[in-house]
């Protein structure tokens, strides 16, 4: 195992938790383990999530099943010279972490970002990670209690962004800014450096 996927692994376990049922997740879908989807799962993996009963044999499926996506999620990016000439393992395993969330596809559409990263622009890809989809699902997940009490509309990026803002809430321990932060200074920030 590469240091990278290591340090992914901590990352993701970190942000995901484990839950050892089928729970819907933030985006409506069927969800086990760390954050597993459960309908671009096999039938037979999704079967015997249903069946099996014993915690210790969930537990175990849940962390094969994050382990094969990091190892997935890491060969796809790796297909990439900004993600593999530019990058630290910390720095990669950044990256592998957005890509466990929003999938592969979805971090190649953050092309400003990429953009940054090859002209070694790190502050301008932090930027451009907050600026982003990403980061606003992030701060409806992390606030969506308030957001319904306050009736926010949430179909709304710039309302709820300037909602957010007027929190003065310490925004590290949000996933997506954690990550963005980590990113540029290429070290462990706000909620990761328990971790390390």
């Amino acid at each position: 195992m590469t240091k990278a996927i290591d340090i992914a692994t901590k990352l993701i376990k970190l942000n995901e938790g484990c839950k050892l049922e089928v729970y819907t997740c933030s985006g409506g879908k069927p969800t086990f383990g760390y954050g597993a989807n459960l309908e671009v799962l096999s039938a037979d993996i999704v079967e015997k999530i249903y069946n099996l009963q014993d915690k210790q044999a969930l537990k175990a499926l849940a962390v094969e099943l994050l382990e094969r996506e990091i190892i997935n999620c890491k060969r796809a990016l790796n297909t990439q010279k900004w993600f593999t000439d530019d990058l630290s393992e910390f720095q990669q395993a950044i990256i592998i972490d957005l890509a466990y969330n929003i999938g592969v596809s979805g971090v190649f559409k953050f092309k400003n970002m990429i953009s940054a990263i090859s002209d070694h622009n790190y502050g301008t890809a932090f930027t451009e990670m907050l600026d982003s989809k990403y980061h606003y699902q992030m701060i409806c997940y992390g606030y969506k209690d308030e957001l319904k009490k306050s009736e926010i509309d949430i179909n709304s990026v710039g309302q709820v962004l300037f909602w957010w803002c007027e929190l003065k809430t310490d925004y590290k321990q949000l996933r997506s800014a954690c990550n963005a932060a980590s990113l540029q200074f290429d070290k462990p920030l706000g909620k990761y450096k328990e971790l390390f």
